[in-house]
């Protein structure tokens, strides 16, 4: 168990997230781009409509397996910091800090700037702006959203709850219109459309890597546990509800674009939203739905601004970071300095990447690799339940132990082939987070001798 004092800015934080603003952190950070980028990837990959469907079904299944397990061990301890604080909890000082180093330096600053990217690209498509200034753009909504943020909890989950709101508005219009209105031709012929010569296994474990992107996210509400009013009520239902919420949207979304473009159509239409808006509305469909993708990219960056600042600040709180770093603003209880650190990185993660790709590769086998740490926190739990050191959850996660193995294995599987597919961007990530242990014994060392 970790010996560094307690979280010391629980009496300070404010409880003012309720259930619907937690649930809509959930939807909000996993619902950006993906929904309107992966689909097409998956199509490359997975021939005929049933398979595809099973294969988004089946990335759900996933996600509720790992969001079970998080659910129990969030209201186990359900404090600000999230992973770090499950992590530090079951293995230690060590690993939580670098945990909190990695979500510091590259895990949250690396989302903000790749799902920035997006939403600077469709903004500026929308009011008829030139490429050189997407990157003004996307500074500008970082900042101005850590601003938002720096003014309260409640006007962050309050951002929020707004933007997801506006943004499952935006996708059940474009459901509903898919279903209802006939669709024109498509603008140019569309051949068949082609599949790499693999195995089925093959197919599906590429296809997977796009559709658990796509569901990434279910994480994030856990990161202001101790900002959330009852939550050990709330927290359950954020994180298991909010999932399955996503996993009905992105599987009518789904339907609603092969019923409008069709297998061939999916599959060679990058942008499978645009071009179903379009075949059903023209031109003027194709710009809403940039205008829905900017509202939904831009409401997943207020999430990530929201969650993020709270690991730093929980991490200095328990001694393991510079202390000015847990201070809360007097009238506001929010994290300020850490707020800020965290957006001037993120600009700087904007102004070198040349794109989402780019930046995208930096996070996702870091992130994972961390999910799958978190997940088996819960074995350890489950011991320290036995011994009597913790109390017994008033949650349980279902079908234990199938769930966080399962959800472990297929872990596995995602950073190995991301590491296979992403190159040095991927390593990358990972050494960078693994610069924490050095750093952390320095940070031990140093404040060994101060208190000698």
């Amino acid at each position: 168990m970790a010996t560094a004092p307690a979280h010391q800015e629980e009496s300070h934080l404010l409880r003012r997230i309720g259930l619907y603003a937690a649930t809509a952190i959930t939807v909000g950070n996993i619902v950006g781009s993906g929904i309107f980028r992966s689909p097409h990837s998956v199509a490359q990959h997975l021939s005929g409509f049933g398979v595809v469907l099973f294969a988004w079904v089946l990335g759900g299944v996933l996600s509720i397996c790992g969001s079970l397990v998080l659910a129990e061990l969030a209201v186990t301890h359900p404090r600000t910091g999230g992973l770090y604080v499950f992590i530090r909890e079951a293995f230690g000082d060590t690993l939580g800090f670098v945990f909190g180093w990695a979500n510091l330096w590259v895990i949250k600053p690396t989302v903000i700037a790749s799902i920035t990217s997006v939403f600077a690209l469709y903004f500026c498509q929308v009011l008829h702006l030139g490429k050189s200034l997407e990157f003004p753009v996307g500074a500008a909504a970082i900042l101005i959203l850590t601003f938002i943020n720096t003014l309260g909890v409640r006007e962050g989950a309050g951002t929020q709850s707004l933007f997801t709101t506006l943004k499952v508005i935006g996708i059940a219009g474009l459901c509903v219109a898919a279903f209802t209105l006939p669709a024109g031709p498509a603008v140019e012929a569309v051949p068949a459309a082609p599949h790499a010569d693999t195995s089925f296994l093959q197919a599906l474990a590429l296809a997977m890597i796009s559709i658990l992107f796509a569901y990434a996210g279910w994480t994030d509400s856990t990161y202001v546990g101790g900002e959330i009013v009852e939550p050990r009520r709330t927290l359950p239902i954020a994180i298991v509800g909010g999932t399955w919420l996503v996993i009905a949207i992105y599987v009518l979304t789904n339907i609603a674009y092969y019923h409008v473009l069709g297998a061939d159509g999916v599959a060679h239409y990058e942008a499978v939203g645009s071009e179903t808006l379009r075949r059903l509305l023209g031109e003027p469909g194709a710009r809403a739905l940039a205008v829905l993708v900017a509202i939904s990219t831009f409401g997943t960056t207020n999430g990530a601004i929201l969650t993020g600042p709270r690991v730093t600040q929980a991490m200095a709180a328990d001694g393991l970071l510079w202390q000015p770093l847990a201070r809360l603003h007097p009238q506001r209880a929010t994290p300020t300095l850490a707020l800020w650190i965290q957006g001037v990185l993120s600009c700087l993660w904007l102004w070198f990447a040349g794109g989402f790709e780019d930046v995208s590769g930096w996070f996702v086998t870091t992130s994972w690799l961390f999910y799958g740490v978190t997940i088996a926190a819960v074995f350890v739990y489950r011991r320290h339940e036995r011994q009597g050191r913790i109390a017994a959850p008033v949650y349980r996660a279902a079908l234990f132990p199938l769930t966080p193995l399962l959800f472990i294995l297929v872990t596995v599987m995602i950073i190995a082939s991301d590491l296979h597919d992403s190159g040095w961007r991927a390593a990358a990530g990972v050494l960078i987070a693994a610069l924490g242990f050095p750093v952390y014994w320095l940070w031990k060392g140093r404040k060994a001798r101060a208190a000698a």
